[in-house]
């Protein structure tokens, strides 16, 4: 009997301190700024409310960028109460899709909330890129502001066998990115199109010989690209 007076009582307990802990209620955890030009910072107020019964405090914030910063409230926030987190979002050096995460350190019953950045980041088109068409030919290279794009003209490929539209050879790109034991690679660089040029993009300038390089020996050989052609449809 005293064991289940004691078991009752615990349970008690233990539902009124759930109840009393603060609650947080966000209107979104994710905001997603679209297209943005490369350069430009975005901002955004991810706004909140306290509907427990006890004040709500943020006690850190972490981001998994340092292109990310965020300004909180550190004070406590009463039952009731609304107030919001506050972000700037650097888009400088970076390129196409990106997701980025803002964690929060939080006393409420969810201890860690994440909140979420999504965006799509495109050229300056007010920047005139240099193009070199000469030294690596039949390959472009385009030396964007902060990037540079390495560019297989779509008749190229077809002279090599290809018989697919742009969306077709991105997609065969990727799979030889994926597929060559070059996880550097792999991560970062993306592909595109655009007029009827198959892009390579990439920041780091150091991953533009081995990019050249993956290019000659695995998409401009005919041998490699029906391997691969084959490939990507077995798969």
């Amino acid at each position: 009997m005293i064991q289940k007076n004691s078991f009752t009582l615990c349970l008690v307990l233990a539902t009124f301190y759930l109840a009393a802990q603060p609650k947080v209620e966000f209107k979104s955890r994710s905001v997603d700024f679209g297209n943005i030009v490369e350069g430009s910072i975005s901002i955004h107020r991810f706004h909140y409310q306290n509907i427990g019964t006890q004040p709500f405090v943020i006690s850190h914030v972490s981001v998994t960028c340092g292109c990310t910063a965020p300004q909180w409230s550190k004070s406590e926030l009463l039952p009731g109460d609304t107030a919001s987190v506050y972000i700037e979002f650097d888009s400088k050096n970076k390129m196409g899709p990106v997701h980025k995460g803002v964690n929060l350190m939080t006393n409420c019953e969810e201890p860690l909330i994440g909140l979420l950045i999504y965006a799509n980041i495109i050229p300056d088109s007010n920047f005139i890129p240099l193009v070199d068409s000469v030294a690596l030919y039949p390959l472009r290279l385009v030396k964007q502001k902060s990037f540079s794009q390495i560019g297989i003209p779509m008749a190229t490929l077809a002279k090599k066998g290809f018989k697919g539209n742009s969306k077709d050879a991105e997609t065969l790109f990727k799979y030889i990115l994926k597929q060559n034991d070059n996880t550097l690679l792999y991560d970062h660089v993306w592909v595109t199109s655009e007029n009827n040029l198959l892009m390579a993009n990439l920041i780091d300038k150091n991953l533009q010989t081995p990019t050249v390089h993956l290019i000659q020996t695995e998409m401009l050989s005919k041998k490699r690209l029906k391997y691969w052609i084959s490939a990507t449809k077995a798969h």
